[in-house]
């Protein structure tokens, strides 16, 4: 089939927003709280509660943007820790709120006249770049009102709940941490190790690998042939 094709002598060009550089901080501390009322909140169906201080969401829709308040999620991953994130809220009765969290999954929340703490700790294994909580549903006429979010610094090492307390900490010195860090001086040794971890870690890289190895079969074949291998005809 023939493609039929007209001629456009004018064309609108696609219109997005002017690019807003904001400067990066570093957020220092093991553990830290950010309000939400601080967040940048993208959307509508929320409330500046002045008084209590506090974001007031009566309907799906908003988004709560926490990027610019939080250590960026991979900071310290040479150590081996992660950003657990936990947010603190309320609702009314029977609003069965629905959010997309900040590790990506879209749970439930727990009902709470009173308040409540949700710990994301699938923030483990992932953490969205825009740091959002998205408010996927409410049940008509309910509401849920948003304080802050919590974040702490916790080692991907783990430790069993029956365990007792002298377990589920873990001790280091600056000597280790700090040789984590130190420049490490190239020899041949230093470089096959990290090309296994690539190939290893990097399935497209391994691919890359594999496809070096059949470069002479490539050679063979005579430069019409790789054209049409293209598909570019």
């Amino acid at each position: 089939m023939n493609v039929k094709r007209e001629y456009f002598s004018k064309v609108k060009k696609t219109r997005i927003p002017r690019p807003v550089v904001k400067e990066e901080t570093d957020i220092l501390s093991q553990t830290g709280s950010v309000k939400a009322t601080d967040a940048v909140i993208y959307g509508s169906n929320w409330y500046h509660d002045k008084v209590n201080d506090l974001i007031e969401i009566s309907d799906a829709g908003p988004a709560l943007s926490f990027q610019h308040l939080l250590p960026g999620k991979d900071k310290y991953d040479r150590e081996g820790l992660y950003l657990l994130l936990s947010i603190a809220y309320r609702t009314t009765g029977n609003a069965n709120v629905n959010i997309r969290s900040f590790s990506g999954w879209h749970v439930e929340l727990p009902n709470s006249l009173k308040g409540n703490m949700f710990i994301d700790e699938q923030t483990l294994h992932w953490v969205s770049d825009d740091c959002c909580i998205n408010i996927n549903s409410i049940y008509t006429g309910e509401k849920i009102w948003i304080q802050r979010v919590d974040w702490e610094w916790i080692s991907r090492e783990t430790s069993y709940y029956d365990e007792s307390e002298k377990k589920q900490w873990l001790n280091r010195s600056k000597k280790e941490i700090d040789a984590l860090y130190k420049k490490k001086r190239v020899t041949k040794r230093s470089v096959q190790d990290f090309l296994i971890s690539r190939i290893e870690n990097d399935p497209e890289f391994a691919k890359r690998c594999l496809m070096l190895l059949n470069n002479d079969k490539l050679f063979e074949k005579d430069i019409v042939s790789l054209f049409k291998d293209l598909g570019e005809e």
